[in-house]
């Protein structure tokens, strides 16, 4: 889930889909393409990326063993900092109230899954109930 960082860039959407993280998608159980919208502006020494992740999850009920789908949508708010000295894109997510996201000088790009996949694991059920219909 890569973006490209630059300076008043439109809000921009893309959809990832299973052929493009197998991994990803069965770690997630997701069902369907996983939907990401969001804006980027830039920041004192970097990019704010703002929006949504969004998307479906199977799992299965804790009461009856019955496999369901839960939709979820999360926000993501991510501050990508350009610094020298960089070989390679770090991950700091040691804040309370956004990830951090650490990128080499001259990189125009900032990969965006592992922190996705971290905040799709957060809004989680601890325990998964299907709701009565």
């Amino acid at each position: 889930m890569r973006i490209r960082l630059a300076n008043n860039a439109p809000e921009q959407t893309f959809s990832l889909l299973e052929s493009d993280e197998p991994v990803l998608f069965k770690e997630l159980r997701l069902k369907g393409p996983l939907d990401f919208n969001f804006a980027v502006s830039k920041e004192k020494g970097g990019f704010a990326v703002k929006g949504t992740a969004s998307g479906s999850q199977e799992f299965t009920c804790a009461r009856t063993l019955e496999l369901f789908e839960r939709p979820f949508e999360v926000e993501v708010d991510v501050l990508v900092l350009q610094e020298q000295g960089l070989a390679q894109q770090e991950e700091d997510d040691g804040s309370e109230d956004f990830f951090k996201i650490k990128v080499p000088a001259n990189q125009s790009e900032a990969d965006l899954t592992e922190t996705v996949r971290q905040l799709v694991i957060l809004q989680e059920p601890m325990i998964p109930v299907k709701e009565e219909t």
